[in-house]
């Protein structure tokens, strides 16, 4: 359980840089999606573009932010 904890702890270290490096409107999608648990349709309505923009937009923003945790 502790390990699981830690890991939950250096990842969340580890994403502060990237997510700060994120442009405005990502980070505020990543944001509201995951510490709001915002759905992305609700994200959509709050930011003013489409769900399916905002569909894009995740899997992007998430895929950069994987590759930065594997090159860490």
């Amino acid at each position: 359980y502790e390990d699981t904890a830690l890991e939950g702890v250096e990842y969340r270290e580890s994403l502060k840089p990237l997510l700060a490096k994120l442009p405005p409107r990502e980070r505020r999608i990543i944001m509201l999606r995951f510490f709001a648990n915002m759905t992305q349709s609700q994200i959509g309505e709050e930011v003013g573009i489409s769900q399916m923009h905002v569909s894009r937009l995740l899997t992007r923003t998430l895929s950069q932010l994987r590759e930065g945790l594997i090159s860490d």
